[in-house]
């Protein structure tokens, strides 16, 4: 089911930010799925687990942003030769 942010109603809008953890714009479109208990695989499943033991299940998009930025810096000054 998809929905377009500016069509929700301020409870539907609410309910999506809270579930985000974050704001939504107008211009934002929502996917929403829901899954039977074991219709995710395994990996999947032991994915989900393996965030929220460490706590990054709770990371905002920017946050998230901000890690895989941070990551790949990392890994490209690790290609660089040692200048002499």
């Amino acid at each position: 089911m998809i929905h377009k942010a500016k069509d929700l109603s301020p409870d539907q809008r609410i309910v999506v930010e809270n579930l985000l953890g974050r704001s939504i714009a107008e211009d934002e479109t929502i996917s929403v799925r829901g899954m039977a208990p074991g219709s995710a695989p395994e990996w999947l499943r032991s994915s989900w687990e393996s965030a929220e033991r460490l706590g990054v299940s709770r990371l905002s998009a920017e946050e998230i942003d901000a890690e895989i930025h941070a990551a790949r810096e990392a890994r490209r000054n690790r290609r660089q030769p040692v200048q002499q």
